[in-house]
């Protein structure tokens, strides 16, 4: 199966594991638009220019933080009134998460300013919502869409001076518009199990340069399983640690159902091994 199409089955699947809760490293050298509006017809530089186009913390493989929710918010989302006692063991919840790329995250619970008889649900619940972001931030924030000239697949140029990449494998079709500033905007999945479509959105740097002219603030998920369609709404800020810039507070809605707002911090990061 082509990468880009691997991307798109780890990002549009993940939502589904959160809807049960009821100074910046130099990147590698990349390449931007020769000017404005211009993509490179070379399938290399052009993939070197997609990847250039937002930042992506590739030089990380694990990030470390404790996690708080806004319980108070989420409990009002589903239109639900917590006793007091209930939301202040809520809130006084601590946990610590370590998220490894590729790799399931490792969670730590403390309750000691108070327990709940239901703890193991509402654990569960963390667990599934903290995993289902990282499972769409390592592929989609912190990895190269394209790791060489072959995987970019077959470009057609729009008239507006976007284009779109496409790839196709075991019975499914992807198509990536990419625009004018080479930012992959809208991606649509069309497969035989599934369909779906990923939608990201962009604010620029404070500081722009290739690998970090934008950063994804928000994302838009669809996925279509049959009948059952799930819409899924991301939102990102972001907070240096170690060299590198990681997510600070995070938004994962599940539309019409709930939305989920998280704060990461006391955060620190483990760098990928240097490869030669």
């Amino acid at each position: 199966m082509p990468r880009t199409l691997a991307l798109f089955s780890l990002i549009v699947c993940a939502p589904l594991l959160g809807a049960q809760l009821s100074v910046a490293t130099p990147q590698a050298p990349a390449t931007a638009p020769s000017a404005a509006g211009t993509l490179p017809q070379d399938t290399g530089k052009l993939a070197a220019a997609i990847n250039g186009s937002y930042y992506r913390p590739d030089g990380i493989s694990a990030i470390e933080c404790d996690v708080a929710v806004d319980w108070a918010a989420l409990f009002s989302a589903l239109k639900q009134d917590a006793p007091p006692e209930r939301l202040a063991a809520l809130k006084g919840l601590k946990s610590h998460v370590t998220a490894a790329r590729g790799k399931t995250p490792d969670f730590a619970f403390d309750w000691s300013s108070g327990t709940l008889g239901n703890k193991q649900q509402m654990e569960d619940g963390l667990k599934q919502t903290v995993s289902g972001f990282y499972q769409m931030y390592w592929p989609m924030f912190a990895t190269p869409l394209f790791d060489s000239a072959e995987s970019i697949g077959r470009v057609e140029a729009q008239p507006d001076g976007s284009a779109k990449v496409s790839s196709s494998g075991n019975g499914e079709h992807v198509v990536i518009t990419i625009d004018q500033e080479a930012r992959p905007t809208h991606w649509v999945l069309d497969g035989i199990a599934m369909k779906g479509t990923i939608d990201p959105h962009y604010t620029a740097s404070s500081d722009p340069k290739p690998g970090d002219l934008n950063r994804i603030s928000s994302m838009g998920v669809v996925q279509n399983i049959g009948t059952n369609k799930m819409s899924v709404e991301l939102t990102v800020d972001y907070q240096p640690a170690g060299g590198f810039y990681i997510p600070k507070t995070v938004v994962f809605g599940i539309t019409g159902a709930y939305a989920i707002s998280m704060e990461f911090s006391g955060c620190s990061v483990t760098k990928a091994p240097a490869t030669n």
